[in-house]
C-alpha cells in the first residue's frame, strides 16, 4: 500500500490530471449500478462532526473517506479540519494507497466545477463572479480560469478583508497577469455582468438576485448541500435550465432544489441531465437556455478517480512511502531513488 502525504499530493497534482479526473468520474457516474454509502456523525462535546463516504468506481476500485472537523475549544469559532481516503482493489481485497485528502478535497472539488464549467459556459465567457472567500476559492478560481481564460473576476464574501486578500494574492499568480481581479461588494453589479457566476459559501439562504443574472450566463451552486439552505432564490430556478451531478443525491439533499420542488417553483422536466450524461454524450446543452444552472453536490466516483490517478503517478514518480499491512515494513527507497 502507498502512503501519500499532504505534501505528496500537492508534489503529484496539477489542474489537467484533476480536471481529466473530474470528467472521467461524470462519464462514469451514468454507468454505475452501485449506490455511493453517506453517514453523517455529528459530535456534541467537542462540537464536531465527520462525514464518511464510501462507494464503488470501475475496474473494481472501491474508496472510503472521512472528513472530519472539530472546534476543540468551547466557545471558540477555530475549526480544525482533516480528511483520509483508503484506495482498495476490491476485485483482489488489497488496499491500495492510504491519502491525505485536506488539500485533495479542494483540488477535487474545484476540479469538478472547472470540468462541468468547460461544457455547459458559453465559448466566450469573459466575466467570472464568485460567491465566498473561504477554503475552497482559491483552488475554484484557478481551475476554472484554466478552461476559460476570464478577463475579469470578482470575488464577493461575507468577510471583505478576506475577500480582498484572496484578489490580491491571485492577481500576483502568473497564470491570471491579463486578467482583472477585483474584491466587489455590489452584489446587483456583480450578478449582472457576470458570465459565469459560482457560489461557494456556506449561506443558507440566497446570495443573489435571480432576476439579475443577464440571459445565457451559467450558474454554478457548489454551496448549501444541505436540504434546508439555498443560495438561489426561486427567481433564479424558474428561470433554470438545470444539471446535476447527480439527480437523486441533489434531490434529497441540496436544498436549492428539494425547497422549490417542494414548493412548486420548480418543475421536473427543467432537471434535464445529470452533467454525466452530457459528457458521455446522451445529453447536450440546449442551443437557448435563458439560464443554465449546474448544481453539485460532489460524487464519490470524484474521489475514486482523481485518487486513483494520483496513485498511478505516484507509482511512477516514486513518492509517498510503501507500507505493509500485515507485516508493518515501510519502505521510502523508491522515493529516495528519485530524490538521489
Amino acid at each position: 500500500m502507498r502512503l501519500i502525504s499532504e505534501d505528496d499530493v500537492e508534489r503529484l497534482l496539477d489542474p489537467a490530471l484533476a480536471i481529466a479526473s473530474a470528467a472521467d468520474a461524470f462519464r462514469q457516474a451514468g454507468r454505475s449500478t452501485t449506490a455511493p454509502g453517506r453517514l453523517d456523525l455529528p459530535r456534541q462535546e467537542p462540537t464536531g462532526n465527520v462525514l464518511v463516504l464510501a462507494g464503488h468506481g470501475e475496474g473494481g476500485l472501491f474508496c472510503t473517506k472521512n472528513n472530519m472537523h472539530v472546534y476543540p475549544d468551547a466557545g471558540s469559532r477555530e475549526r480544525k479540519a482533516a480528511s483520509m481516503l483508503l484506495l482498495w482493489d476490491a476485485i483482489r481485497c488489497q488496499p491500495l494507497a492510504l491519502l491525505a485528502t485536506t488539500g485533495f478535497n479542494n483540488h477535487r472539488t474545484a476540479a469538478g466545477l472547472a470540468a462541468a464549467t468547460d461544457k455547459l459556459a458559453a465559448p466566450g465567457a469573459k466575466t467570472l463572479t464568485v460567491f465566498g472567500a473561504g477554503k475552497i476559492a482559491p483552488a475554484t478560481i484557478r481551475y476554472l480560469q484554466t478552461v476559460r481564460p476570464f478577463e475579469r473576476i470578482m470575488i464577493l464574501g461575507r468577510d471583505t478583508v478576506r475577500a480582498a486578500a484572496l484578489a490580491a494574492a491571485l492577481a500576483r499568480e502568473a497564470a491570471f497577469a491579463r486578467t482583472e481581479i477585483s474584491a466587489e461588494s455590489d452584489v446587483a453589479r456583480a450578478t449582472r455582468e457576470a458570465d459565469v457566476i459560482v457560489t461557494i459559501t456556506t449561506a443558507a439562504a440566497p446570495v443573489f438576485a435571480g432576476a439579475d443574472v443577464k440571459p445565457g450566463a451559467l450558474v454554478v451552486l457548489a454551496g448549501a448541500n444541505r436540504p434546508h439552505a439555498r443560495e438561489a432564490d426561486d427567481a433564479l430556478i424558474r428561470r433554470s435550465t438545470i444539471y446535476t451531478d447527480h439527480r437523486d443525491g441533489c434531490l434529497t439533499r441540496a436544498g436549492d432544489l428539494v425547497i422549490p420542488l417542494a414548493s412548486g417553483v420548480l418543475r421536473p422536466e427543467q432537471i434535464v441531465a445529470d452533467i454525466g450524461d452530457v459528457f458521455g454524450g446522451t445529453a447536450t446543452k440546449p442551443a437557448s437556455a435563458d439560464v443554465t444552472v449546474f448544481k453539485s453536490m460532489g460524487i464519490i466516483g470524484q474521489d475514486i478517480a482523481l485518487a486513483h490517478a494520483l496513485y498511478q503517478r505516484a507509482q511512477e514518480r516514486g513518492i509517498g512511502l510503501d507500507f505493509d499491512a500485515v507485516t508493518g515494513a515501510a519502505s521510502a527507497l523508491v522515493a529516495q531513488k528519485e530524490a538521489s
